[in-house]
């Protein structure tokens, strides 16, 4: 059934769902926060579907994808990897029904405010590495207005029992209607809670390192609080949760035992650094006859769908740098850390990207405009 996500042509049907037909968009957030990241073309599609949902208001009106494409002036192919942009940053849910499997359900989200979004660190270090320091300064600046310090005050507002009488029999037995709408803004925010930006892993038991943590001094709750690091750590690197419990210790502040985010991203680099320092030795790049190379062609593919599958994408990239007799430099494991951190693609398809680009193209190093391209 995932397979169908990709197969997407002009005649592929669509409906569109939205929660919040009835809110205004914050286009300064689009603007200032989101487009840094995803781009123009997402800002435009997302701007569509919305007004689109607006018009349906969510009565499933049927779409097919030429309507989209003819607008945005765009290509199918083009369409679809400016939806995973979307997707990736929770703009919009991609769904699809059993029972009706040839149409893809477009399940459209608000755009998190500004405090949310400069809160959540994933989506904080993306639109940094894309704007650099300055810009990035200046778009909290316009986005968040500090308010002033207005000394020593006394709040001498009215309270609502005071100003509106409210009948105690109603307070002890809520009325019917009221608990029907809680529970159908329970709903919501259920749904809300799941539009987290977890990066995804399932080889990796975060409570298993709970468990292996409960006996030591680290403070469980600032543990749990680092998952999306943790996590983002391990996809990048292939930290398996023994070696991670001994890396929490490492950076554990003892005097007050919470666990210092900063501190285990500095351990995890310099040991990641220290490694591949060690590992370095000349490798001698024999070239086979170009008759041996065809007729070991799909083994070597074989091989390295393989290892594409089996290492993290930081130990693949060092695999191929020393083949090179280079090494991973700072600038590409930024690179690297922002696109598992967004989880756009797959692990072993970001290596088979990077042997495409290093080993095919025959570039030196990694940066963000090829691993974007």
């Amino acid at each position: 059934m995932a397979e169908s996500f990709e197969k997407l042509t002009p005649d592929s049907k669509f409906v569109l769902i939205n929660a919040h037909v009835n809110r205004d968009l914050d286009h300064s957030v689009l603007t200032n926060l989101y487009q840094p990241i995803i781009g123009e073309q997402a800002i435009a599609l997302y701007n569509l579907l919305w007004s689109l949902s607006l018009n349906d208001h969510n009565q499933m009106v049927l779409h097919k994808h030429y309507e989209i494409q003819s607008m945005l002036n765009s290509g199918i192919s083009d369409l679809l990897g400016v939806r995973k942009r979307l997707e990736a940053v929770k703009l919009i849910r991609t769904l699809m029904s059993p029972k009706r499997p040839d149409t893809l359900i477009y399940a459209l989200n608000e755009p998190l405010s500004p405090e949310q979004f400069l809160r959540t660190d994933i989506l904080s270090i993306i639109l940094l590495g894309k704007v650099g320091d300055s810009t990035y300064k200046q778009i909290v600046e316009r986005l968040v207005t500090p308010t002033p310090d207005l000394g020593e005050t006394n709040d001498i507002s009215a309270s609502l029992l005071s100003t509106y009488d409210v009948p105690k029999n109603l307070v002890k037995n809520i009325p019917g209607v009221v608990n029907e709408a809680k529970a159908t803004i329970s709903q919501f925010s259920n749904q809300a809670d799941q539009l987290s930006f977890e990066p995804d892993s399932t080889q990796f038991d975060f409570k298993l390192l709970l468990r292996m943590l409960e006996n030591s001094y680290v403070d469980e709750a600032s543990v749990k609080a680092a998952r999306d690091l943790i996590l983002s750590e391990h996809l990048l690197y292939g930290i398996d949760e023994i070696q991670m419990s001994k890396l929490i210790l490492r950076a554990t502040n003892l005097s007050n035992n919470q666990l210092k985010q900063n501190q285990l991203k500095a351990i995890i680099t310099d040991s990641f650094t220290l490694k591949q320092a060690q590992d370095r030795q000349p490798v001698i790049d024999k070239k086979p006859d170009r008759q041996t190379t065809t007729q070991n062609y799909d083994a070597a593919t074989k091989q390295l769908i393989s290892i594409s599958k089996t290492n993290s994408p930081v130990a693949f990239l060092r695999q191929i740098k020393k083949q090179k007799n280079g090494i991973v430099t700072s600038g590409e494991q930024r690179t690297l850390s922002e696109l598992v951190t967004l989880r756009v693609l797959p692990n072993d398809v970001m290596n088979i990207l990077i042997y495409y680009l290093l080993v095919d193209e025959k570039h030196s190093t990694l940066n963000k405009n090829l691993m974007s391209s």
